[in-house]
């Protein structure tokens, strides 16, 4: 099967729950109000808890406290909060996924180190809105859970990458395809924008262009993030091209500073996004 298939075999079960649906729609609308929106968001207790969390983190800074949804949207902005709801609703239906073929602290971490770095980069960079950088990293390898619906045992095998196999070279010879090119289909099935798709679809290539600046940002994340999670397999130097640095004039201090930035919030992030997980720390 082709990554669009194993993506079109999933999209049901993948599904946003309504309430995220219904924000995306009023978003959308040239005439609902910032009331009619924090309205919707409102009615989902766990969603309203989930976001002012993430407004009074470290991943927006903020000098004051937000204690409610009407000021997020007023001080964050519409897309930015949107983006904020999407991640939480992807994570709530993943958290209903099979997932015991896998090891989903790694997913989870690993997502979610990417979703920071990349944040932090497009700030040094700074690109904005930088929250979709955000979105980009979290959903960077959403295609894992694809195949692993599709097929477990595939997705177990593909966990197999080591010093000398790198994940998406192992996921090209037992599938065929990529994790990013798979999830970048699903992505594409939600109908998210391809500012978001794009560079996940195109996070392995090496083709680079100082005129995607996206792409660089979400490839340099995605590589950091992997090495951060798996020291004993890989050292940054070895999986970062000093031309992306160039390319988008980030130093090594930037570098550090975004991998301790994950470090320090990513555990937060955990607890936010998958609890779950986060309680057996």
């Amino acid at each position: 099967m082709k990554a669009l298939q194993y993506a079109q075999k999933v999209a049901d079960l993948f599904a946003l729950p309504e309430g995220y649906l219904r924000v995306k729609q009023l978003m959308d609308s040239e005439t609902a109000s910032l009331d009619d929106i924090a309205e919707v968001i409102a009615l989902d207790p766990v969603l309203t808890a989930k976001l002012l969390k993430l407004a009074n983190s470290a991943l927006f800074n903020l000098s004051f406290q937000v204690e409610s949804i009407n000021k997020a949207l007023l001080v964050l902005g519409n897309k930015q909060v949107y983006n904020l709801v999407l991640s939480i609703g992807i994570s709530s239906a993943c958290s209903k996924l099979d997932t015991s073929v896998i090891d989903l602290e790694r997913f989870w971490e690993q997502s979610i180190n990417a979703a920071l770095i990349a944040k932090y980069l497009a700030e040094c960079c700074d690109v904005k809105p930088t929250d979709r950088f955000y979105v980009a990293g979290l959903l960077h390898n959403i295609g894992e859970l694809v195949v692993l619906q599709n097929d477990p045992e595939l997705a177990f095998r593909c966990q197999a990458y080591d010093a000398i196999t790198l994940p998406w070279k192992l996921q090209l010879d037992e599938l065929g395809f990529t994790y990013a090119e798979c999830g970048a289909e699903l992505l594409n099935l939600w109908q998210l924008p391809d500012t978001i798709v794009e560079p996940i679809a195109l996070q392995n290539s090496v083709k680079f262009d100082h005129k995607k600046i996206p792409q660089l940002i979400i490839h340099l994340a995605v590589k950091l993030a992997l090495a951060n999670q798996h020291p004993e397999l890989y050292q940054t130097k070895h999986l970062i091209d000093p031309f992306v640095l160039e390319l988008l004039n980030l130093s090594q201090s930037d570098v550090l500073k975004a991998i301790d930035f994950c470090n320090t919030e990513g555990l937060f992030m955990l607890s936010v996004l998958n609890p779950r997980i986060s309680t057996i720390y």
